[in-house]
């Protein structure tokens, strides 16, 4: 038995380090509206607005963290940490599409780190899979997005004959890895460019002869 105990620990160990790993370092998800009139389980009660009035979510999620391609951080306009568009990827496109399809005029909020931080309210349907939260994202969380996800503009396509947004979770390894890589080389480019550039004013002047208009010609010149 302590045998069989022994081979089994450093599979454990790997399990429990491989879980830890997948941990994420921050949560963000975007619940939709709902009704008292659902199941208790279901809902969950927030407060929005100023003055705060209250409102009635779904408890599941439209879509999270786990759906973002990509992002874009910006200052809040209002001053209130940062705001953020989210590129999602397939599964999440769809559900955002449906959601704003079909519940226009209701709300989404967005909740990170167990927080709510923004609402908008729906009133046309996203195709694109853009999704913008527009104040209340910490900095810390914008560092942790950009350990793991490429900038929207910065983004790599999933396939190399198409346009087609990283999904699945080696899509979106890949093309965080290119991303890194490009942002890499344009960093290597613009320091090679600085020191031709630097290089180039500290080279001593020409050294060709010039001649003083006034001084006589040299012997045999034309």
């Amino acid at each position: 038995m302590s045998r069989i105990l022994l081979l089994l620990l450093p599979l454990l160990t790997l399990v429990f380090t491989s879980c830890q790993t997948d941990k994420p370092t921050f949560t963000l998800s975007v619940h939709s509206e709902s009704s008292e009139m659902e199941s208790p389980r279901s809902i969950m009660p927030d407060l929005i607005g100023n003055p705060p009035r209250k409102v009635i979510l779904a408890r599941s999620p439209e879509f999270s963290h786990s759906n973002i391609a990509a992002y874009h951080s910006f200052p809040a306009d209002n001053g209130n940490g940062n705001g953020v568009a989210l590129k999602l990827d397939f599964k999440g496109t769809q559900a955002l599409e449906l959601v704003t399809r079909m519940r226009q005029g209701e709300i989404l909020r967005s909740i990170v780190n167990g927080r709510g931080v923004d609402y908008v309210v729906i009133d046309r349907p996203i195709t694109d899979g853009i999704f913008t939260i527009w104040e209340g994202i910490a900095d810390e969380v914008i560092a942790e997005m950009a350990k793991k996800y490429p900038t929207i503009t910065g983004m790599k396509s999933a396939s190399v004959n198409f346009d087609m947004t990283p999904s699945t979770k080696d899509e979106k390894k890949k093309a965080f890895r290119l991303f890194k890589d490009s942002e890499r080389e344009a960093t290597s480019e613009k320091t090679k460019s600085k020191k031709e550039e630097a290089a180039a004013i500290q080279s001593p002047a020409s050294s060709a002869a010039t001649i003083d208009p006034l001084s006589p010609l040299p012997e045999g010149a034309p």
